[in-house]
Parts: structure tokens; sequence; C-alpha cells
């Protein structure tokens, strides 16, 4: 996996997407945190946010009243985004930003456990999704949860794999014009169910934006899958139980809410 052709970097976009933050895509964002883990579980509690991309997701922890907050990515655009969000919010003392990897257990350890540790999308994306998966499991404290997205194993994972290759290996304008395909495809879709075709980059759920995730998961690599069972039984195996799990279609990322016994 750690073979491919990676030229696409999940930081630039994010960097690129938080210039166009808004207060509804941070209501968003923050109603979807609250679906999974209510306000009261939240404030006071010490949160690690696992490749925190655009920020976002950290800065409505944040607002939770939050003891502590780390947000950690491997990507420096990444970071560098996380910190224009933090940066919103005043710079506050309890909110640490870093460039480190999932995979790096020399500077994990040294951050300790914490009470909820979150990772959306991204431990599918490390090369080694399984050693990924046990390193931020590490990082949960006895009592504490443990809330990641993965992307669902399916039929459909082979060709996705090749799409995502042939992307990489385009050049850069070779790349703005396989998107723009795409784009052309969903306006004509949007034109003939009778909705606006320019009105295509619409937000959708957790504060993002169509745009931003398309390119997100055309250039998506390393790319790993998983299923539910497989998920289950493995962090079964670190004295984790699974509270909550929303099961979506393939190409998709199945959300789990599991609680360290």
């Amino acid at each position: 996996m750690s073979s491919d052709n990676i030229t696409f970097s999940f930081g630039e976009n994010w960097r690129d997407f938080v210039k166009q933050v808004d207060k509804d895509d941070i209501n968003r964002a923050n109603e979807d945190i609250l679906s999974w883990i209510s306000a009261d579980n939240i404030a006071g509690k010490r949160v690690l946010d696992i490749g925190c991309g655009s920020g976002l997701h950290s800065y409505c922890f944040y607002n939770q009243k939050v003891s502590e907050l780390v947000s950690i990515d491997v990507d420096k655009s990444s970071v560098d985004a996380t910190h224009v969000m933090r940066e919103y919010a005043g710079e506050p003392d309890n909110w640490q930003v870093d460039t480190i990897s999932v995979l790096d257990n020399c500077k994990l350890e040294p951050l300790g456990v914490f009470n909820i540790v979150y990772s959306w999308g991204v431990l599918h994306h490390t090369g080694k999704m399984w050693e990924a998966i046990e390193n931020a499991a590490k990082m949960v404290d006895c009592g504490g949860l443990f809330f990641i997205s993965l992307y669902k194993k399916g039929e459909k994972y082979p060709k996705d794999l090749a799409i995502k290759r042939h992307y990489n290996n385009l050049s850069s304008i070779g790349k703005k014009l396989f998107v723009y395909k795409k784009i052309i495809k969903i306006m004509w879709k949007r034109l003939k169910k009778g909705k606006n075709p320019f009105a295509w980059n619409e937000r959708v759920e957790r504060g993002m934006n169509r745009y931003h995730d398309l390119i997100d998961w055309y250039g998506g690599l390393p790319y790993e899958v998983a299923s539910t069972d497989e998920v289950e039984e493995f962090l079964k195996n670190m004295s984790f139980e699974m509270v909550k799990f929303k099961e979506t279609k393939e190409r998709c990322c199945n959300v789990y809410l599991f609680k360290k016994k």
C-alpha cells in the first residue's frame, strides 16, 4: 500500500477548505459530534483528535469546554489548517496542535491517555490501518470513548483503488479535468431531477462541502477498508465494546463509537 504513487495532500485540500468555513459549517460539524457524544460527556474531558485535517472538528470539541485538546496530523498542511481554527478560537493554552503520525509510538506515548480519542476517516489512509487502529485505541483511558470512522469493505474496493491510483498518477491539470468531468456529471443528474445544476457544491453533513469531499475521495491514498465484524472483533480483543454504530453504503465510512471497559 505504501508503495503507491501518492501525489495528493489531504492537508492542502483542507487548508483550502478552511478558508471558506462559516458558522453554518461549524454548527453542522458540532451537531454531528453531539449526535454521538453528549455535551456532558465532552465537557471537562481530555480529547485527542488524530488526523485533525481542517481542524473544524477539533474546534467543535474545544467549544464543548474540554479540559485539554490535542490535535495531531502527519500532514503539515493539515496542521497549518488546524492552527487557523485554533487562532479563530483565540489560541487557547489548553489546545495543542502538532505534527505527529499515529504510527509513531515514540511521539504518541508522551501524550498519555485521553477520555475521548477521535479519528474520522483517517486510519484507513495510513498504509497500515490495523496498526493505526491499535495505536489509536491504546490512547484511550479506561472508561474512555473511541470515536472512529472507516471505509466499508465491499466488492468495489479493487476498482476504487485503481481509480485512486489513476488519479494520483495524473498531472495537476489532469487532476482538475478529472474532477471537472465528475462535477459535470453531478450537474447533469441534478438537472434531470429538476434541481438547480449550479447549486451542486452543496454543504454536506459534518460541515464539509461536496467539492472538497470529492477531491478528498479521489486523492485518498493509501486506501484500505474494513468490515464491521472485523473492526468489532479487533477492538473487542483490546477490551472495547461497541456502544453505537452507523452503517453506510460502500465507498463511504462506517462510523463507530466504542467504550473501553
